[in-house]
Parts: C-alpha cells; structure tokens; sequence
C-alpha cells in the first residue's frame, strides 16, 4: 500500500464510548439527541470538514470522520453531550485507520453488539449516514466504505446464521416478562414511547399476549394512534401517563428522552406491584424510583444477561462473519488503489496512444488506406500490451510506496526525443 494511500486512510477515524468500556449511567452522559447531532453535523460543516457520520444508540454513542481535526471532533463531541473531557478519557476510545475500519464492519454487521447478531444496528447506521448525506457530510471516500460495510452486513445476515433466533433488545424485554411474569395473560401492560425499540417490543409482546391488554403511550400522539390501529389496541395521550401507569402491571419505557420520563411523582399513587423494562439510554426512568418497595425495574444492561441460549449459537458464527468481513475490507484497498491509480493510468494511455498517432500521422502518406488500416491494428496491439504491462509495473510500484507519476515520467522520458 503506497504511503499516500497509508496517510489518507489514517485521517479515518472514530471517537466514541460503548457498552464495552461503560456502564449504562455512563452511557447516558454521552447519548446525543437528534437535535445536537444535527447541531453538530452544522458546527462541523461551518470548520469545513466535509465528512462526518454520527450514531447514538443504547449501546453506544460514536463518530465517524474522515477528517485530521481530532481534536475538533473530541470538542464538539463534549460540546453537545453531558460528559465531561475526564469521563471520555476515562471511558471513551479514538481508532484510526484499518482499526476504524474493522471497528465500523464489526459494529455494522452485529459483531459488536451487546447482543451479538442484533441486526436492528444495520438500520441506525444506515440512517445516521443518510442524516449526514442531508447535511452534505459524506465523501466520496466515506460513501464508499459504507457502501462496501452494508454489502457485508447483508451478506452475513442472508449467509450465516449469526441473527437466528430472538435476542435482540426487544426480544430481551419480552423474554424477561414472559420468564418472569407468571399472570401474562392477566395482566396490564403500559408501552411508554413507540420508536424503534418500542414497535419491536410492541410486536414482538402481541404474539403472546391473547387478551390485547396493552396500552400506548407516546409523547407524539398521531404515532400511538398509528401503531394502535394496526394492531388493533388501546392507546392514550401523555397527559395520562400517570393513570395508566396506575392501572398497569408491567411497565415498558423506550422513550429514547435525554432525561427521564417516568419520576416519582408518576408512582406516588400506585398500590400495586409494579414490573419496569427501561429500555432507553439514557435511563428514563427515574433512578429514585429503584428504591420503591413495591416496583423492580430492568434496564438495558440488565436485560442482556437473560438472553436466551441463540447467543451462544449466535458466537459459533462469527468466524464466517470474520471471514466476509476480511473479504468486504479486501475489495475496499483495492477500490483505493485503483482510484489513486485512475489518473496515472488514464494519462498513461493518453501517452501511449500520442505516440502512435505520431507515428502513424508520419507514416500515413506512405502507406494505401489498407496498408494504413493494417498497421493502426497492430500498433493498437502493441500499445494495449505495452499499456497492460506498465499498469502492472505501476501497481506493483504503487505497492512498494514509489510515486506512480515518477515510475510514468520515467517510462516516457526518452519518448519525448
């Protein structure tokens, strides 16, 4: 790999914290809205960077930029999140390069998942790339490298069976209550927010649940309105969040709110015993409420230890995923080294075919139209193979970090006299 290829493929990188290095507290002070990652998108643009792309999930909140400005990127990172400079020290991490780039596969095609093989990631990625295309914020070097990431994903999710069976968030969440929760048909549930993780739970619940006891609530009613009709269940307005979590047994929270949602004041009238999955990060259920004698409440981190035995088989398939990656990666280097090599290749021809029209203008008033004909055919020949084999010379230069432009002028430079 030629070493301008090598330096460009260093200014990619990604700053982020995880599930990995962070507790979910942790987590949460980094989680960006949709609001600040646009602000940031924004403030990036303005400091004429040209390539960002920004996911915040519940199991991590990273940046991706091709881009030499680290320590912009660190700041606007801080900027917007709840998280001092020490924290990310503390528990962030900064990639570079080919480990960026194996992070960005691992993370895209569920290898990196607190619940590996959730595939649910795929579609966070595609819309945090699309949120930046908006903003003119992808290259044309990140375009590529998403393109090839989602090919591989896709093709671990069609070839291996690395997402079979029920693990991811949602199917947790309905794993822990059908586990746990012995009166499933009796009882009332409560789906506070009907994002993505909440129309999956919601789905996923209303397979075993035949008495359709099942409430939603959502801050945007026309969205509870919507998941309702089509499941044929009950919702109401947020104005009745506390009756209804009143009258509920189980409790699901995936709000997705950068504060939380569900506070004491919600549970200061309840009796009952109360059952609470807070499936968003940042919490959105209020910590104070874990003291509650009468209520147990589950978070994300929590959930991934009841995964179902999927999750061992699941791991029996990541050397296939390993090996498609690895082979998604290969076509990327060699997308590189071509587009590095397009212009010296092109002016290359250009030099080949010059010095055949020279020579064939010499010789033209020699030769009869068949003659001319005859050798335009063979001096064509010759310039393919001599053209051939100076794009392997070049290449294998470009390989061993000559500069493509030097090898070519050194090529032509007695052609010239």
């Amino acid at each position: 790999m030629s070493k301008e290829i090598r330096e460009n493929l260093q200014k990619l990188l990604v700053v982020g914290i995880s599930y990995r290095k962070s507790a979910l507290d942790v987590r949460g002070l980094f989680s960006l809205t949709s609001d600040d990652q646009e602000k940031i998108l924004k403030e990036a643009k303005e400091n004429a960077l040209d390539s960002m792309v920004i996911l915040s999930t519940c199991n991590r909140t990273e940046i991706y930029a091709h881009s030499s400005q680290l320590d912009l990127i660190i700041d606007l990172f801080l900027k917007y999140c709840k998280g001092s400079r020490e924290d990310f020290s503390n528990n962030g991490y900064t990639l570079f390069g080919n480990e960026c780039i194996q992070h960005l596969f691992r993370v895209t095609s569920g290898l990196d998942s607190q619940i590996i093989g959730d595939f649910q990631i795929v579609g966070q990625v595609k819309d945090a790339v699309h949120k930046s295309e908006k903003f003119g914020m992808v290259n044309a070097f990140q375009n590529r490298l998403f393109s090839f990431v989602f090919q591989a994903s896709k093709k671990i999710k069609n070839t291996t069976e690395i997402s079979k069976g029920a693990a991811s968030v949602a199917h947790a969440a309905v794993q822990y209550i059908k586990d746990k929760v012995s009166t499933l048909e009796s009882s009332n549930f409560l789906l506070y927010g009907t994002g993505d993780i909440g129309k999956d739970t919601c789905e996923n619940l209303l397979k075993h649940m035949n008495n359709r006891s099942l409430t939603l609530v959502n801050r945007t009613i026309e969205k509870a309105e919507a998941l309702a009709n089509k499941f044929d269940i009950k919702y109401e307005t947020v104005e009745k969040l506390s009756q209804e979590i009143n009258k509920a047994e189980v409790i699901i929270v995936a709000t997705g709110a950068p504060k939380p949602t569900v506070t004491l004041d919600h549970l200061e009238k309840a009796e009952s015993c109360k059952l609470i999955l807070d499936l968003s990060v940042p919490r959105n259920v209020d910590c104070a409420i874990d003291n509650l004698d009468h209520v147990l409440v589950i978070t994300v981190d929590e959930l991934s230890k009841h995964i179902s035995k999927s999750i061992e088989q699941r791991k029996a398939c990541i050397p296939d995923a390993e090996k498609i990656i690895q082979s998604f990666i290969g076509e990327f280097y060699a997308w590189l080294e071509v587009k590095y090599l397009s212009p010296v290749i092109v002016a290359l021809k250009e030099n080949l075919h010059k010095v055949q029209q020279k020579e064939l203008d010499y010789h033209k008033n020699k030769l009869s139209d068949e003659e001319l004909k005859k050798v335009e055919h063979i001096t064509n020949n010759i310039v393919n193979k001599i053209a051939r084999a100076c794009i392997n010379h070049l290449k294998d230069h470009h390989k061993q970090q000559s500069s493509p432009m030097e090898t070519l002028n050194m090529i032509f430079k007695d052609m010239d006299s």
